[in-house]
């Protein structure tokens, strides 16, 4: 077995061609969302990007702080 293509429509996925199984025969499945351009707002990732780079230099321990200060609040 490998991948196999499918569509998930109101609640059920749909396969784009069948399966070498017997009915009823019991199967695990990993889902994994197909790359989707749509899904990517690349002006608004971009208007961010500061913030990842005063991130990256302010260093993970005083992130770690500025995050423990929100939870506080």
């Amino acid at each position: 077995m490998g991948p196999v293509d499918a569509q998930y429509e109101d609640g059920l996925l749909r396969l784009t061609s069948p399966l070498p199984l017997r009915s009823g025969e019991r199967v695990a499945l990993i889902v994994v969302r197909k790359p989707d351009p749509a899904r990517w707002d690349f002006a608004r990732i971009s208007a961010h990007a500061d913030d990842d780079l005063a991130l990256a230099e302010a260093g993970l321990e005083e992130w770690a702080a500025a995050l423990d200060r929100e939870d506080r609040g």
